[in-house]
């Protein structure tokens, strides 16, 4: 949106010209959204959302982010309160209970309707991640007897109040999900014809208290629009639509980038953060890969002798550790990548090791060929070269098979994969590369008396 266009708004807010402004406020409720969060007085900010029709009042509430819904709350009326977190979609009003304190949950749970409050307590009650807290409980059910001008009766009278209509989930008389069909079906069907004939009866479905991630890959691979929520006798509670999912898509990406880079998750904008809070989270990690790190400077310390007699080996260390970090980081992405979009399995791990142990001989020869080479046009010193090329070829094997099995394990252990990645896979490798590096040498220029 054209940022002469708030200007002119908040020149016009200050003037209290407000029919004007009335003119230039946007229609779409999500252009709504933007033009308000960017205005820079909170005031004038509650000034233009009380001018918007109530209709559209609470997409437009829906569409400003978390932090920005919790603030304007903090200024509206008790009963502007109600109002909206009664309209709101359950998704919605789940993720904004998420994000509050406690205290405050109970507060605005007061505000609700009886059974929009069930609701919202069955929802929340859901472990954090699982599919319970993002499922919504409004869409079309249908029974299998039903016929299709009686399902499309039902569908007229529903269909404004559900997440969705295009498609569908047929129940048995026991309100088990046995079948799915869609409106389109269901319209360019003969208006006598049962449900049960016309419905898919292979449903792709998901447990309620599977994890988000999980219903994430299901949706990319069979190209859904929505997916039913089943809990575990097979009924029916609830569905989750792809928009439900982008949020997931968005926080998981981003989380896993921050561990990546060994950062603890930061949940809040980076410029909204407090600056304690970016320092605390920022250097946790560095200072316990500052203890790990300190662990090359104690082999290298017990190596002396052996560096003292062959100054030349310290010359190719940062190549040697270098090359096995980037092999461990090569290895570890493409595996976090794999278990990430469902490719790779926990049991795949023999699989994996031994992948990946084969391309680590074929990546650790042709390396420690080019090492070999390296060093004596240097050096002039085969002994040397053979020394440097044998800890390079092995060093590599070695954080190859590392770099794709530590990702493995931890998910195993209900940990996240990209913990194992970048600085701190890095650190590790660093360590065991300096120890087979001295180790080697140690061992293999005593041996040729050099």
């Amino acid at each position: 949106m054209n940022k002469k266009i708030i200007k002119k708004a908040e020149e016009l807010i200050t003037q209290r010209k407000l029919s004007e402004l009335k003119e230039i406020i946007p229609q779409h409720p999500e252009d709504i959204a933007y033009f308000i969060f960017h205005l820079f007085n909170p005031s004038w900010k509650m000034i233009v959302f009380r001018m918007i029709p109530p209709d559209t009042a609470v997409e437009v509430f829906m569409s400003f982010p978390v932090e920005e819904q919790e603030k304007m709350l903090e200024d509206l009326t008790t009963s502007e309160i109600r109002t909206i977190l009664n309209e709101m979609s359950v998704d919605d009003r789940t993720g904004l209970f998420e994000e509050m304190p406690a205290e405050l949950v109970k507060k605005f749970m007061s505000y609700l309707y009886y059974e929009e409050r069930e609701i919202a307590q069955q929802i929340l009650n859901y472990p954090e991640n699982s599919v319970g807290r993002l499922m919504t409980p409004d869409f079309v059910q249908l029974y299998e007897d039903m016929t299709v001008e009686a399902a499309l009766e039902h569908i007229k009278q529903i269909g404004l109040k559900t997440e969705t209509i295009y498609h569908a989930y047929v129940l048995n008389a026991e309100r088990k999900l046995i079948g799915v069909v869609s409106l389109k079906k269901i319209v360019l069907a003969q208006a006598g014809a049962l449900i049960k004939d016309i419905m898919f009866r292979d449903v792709k479905k998901i447990n309620v208290y599977r994890d988000q991630e999980e219903a994430l890959g299901i949706f990319k691979k069979y190209d859904l629009l929505a997916l039913p929520v089943i809990d575990n006798n097979e009924k029916l509670l609830g569905i989750i639509t792809f928009d439900d999912l982008v949020d997931v898509i968005d926080e998981e990406a981003t989380e896993d980038f921050q561990r990546i880079a060994a950062v603890v998750p930061i949940e809040e904008p980076y410029l909204e953060t407090n600056l304690f809070n970016i320092l605390w989270k920022r250097s946790f990690w560095l200072i316990l890969l500052v203890i790990l790190g300190s662990a090359s400077g104690f082999i290298l310390q017990k190596f002396q002798l052996t560096i003292q007699k062959w100054i030349a080996l310290s010359f190719f260390l940062p190549m040697l550790v270098d090359t096995a970090g980037n092999a461990g980081t090569q290895s570890s992405t493409i595996v976090i990548r794999s278990l990430a979009v469902g490719e790779i399995k926990i049991n795949d791990f023999l699989k994996v090791a031994l992948r990946e142990s084969m391309l680590g001989i074929l990546l650790g020869g042709i390396l420690a060929l080019a090492c070999i080479l390296r060093v004596f046009f240097q050096e002039y010193n085969w002994g040397l070269s053979l020394s440097v090329g044998l800890s390079m070829g092995l060093t590599v094997i070695i954080s190859a098979v590392i770099g794709a099995s530590l990702p493995i394990i931890l998910k195993k252990i209900k940990l996240d994969p990209a913990l194992m990645s970048g600085p701190l896979l890095t650190t590790i490798i660093d360590i065991l590369g300096i120890t087979i590096y001295f180790w080697i040498a140690n061992k293999f220029l005593f041996l040729l008396r050099i």
